[in-house]
């Protein structure tokens, strides 16, 4: 009985986190072509400036998503263990966490030199702060949604 009970949370604990997988999917699935179409206007993207700066941006992109993946899991196992971290382990943690910052800093600079290959400076900069406004405004429009669903 014990172990039937067991195995129904687990396969229900499954089926949730498939689902909750699955949503984060169709969320991103939807937020990228807005992210897209809110970067091209700002940029005020020529179609051959689009055609040349696309490939470089979803490389970069790409690059990200495995560098932060790859230090995401490396990190939170470290991190669960924080209560109980000596000094040295608490040290190793922090550079690791350095060094993450570090490489993304310098792969947004790579990037950024990429960029300048076929934008203007002007719309590399504004390309960045496109990201950063798309987040905010994203941000923003989760929260009230929030709030509309809390009432």
């Amino acid at each position: 009985m014990k172990n039937k009970i067991k195995y129904g949370l687990l396969g229900l604990l499954f089926c949730v986190q498939y689902n909750i997988q699955a949503q984060k999917a169709k969320m991103k699935d939807r937020i990228e072509p807005l992210k897209i179409a809110y970067i091209t206007q700002k940029l005020s993207l020529t179609s051959e400036e689009a055609q040349k700066f696309w490939p470089i941006y979803n490389k970069l992109s790409e690059d990200l998503k495995k560098l932060r993946s790859n230090t995401k899991d490396k990190l939170a196992d470290e991190l669960s263990e924080l209560a109980t971290m000596s000094d040295a382990e608490a040290e190793k943690t922090l550079n690791e966490m350095l060094n993450y910052k570090i490489s993304e800093a310098e792969m947004i600079k790579k990037y950024a030199a990429e960029f300048k290959k076929v934008l203007p400076t002007k719309k590399v900069v504004m390309l960045y702060k496109a990201e950063n406004d798309f987040k905010r405004e994203l941000l923003k429009k989760l929260r009230d949604n929030r709030r509309g669903d809390d009432n």
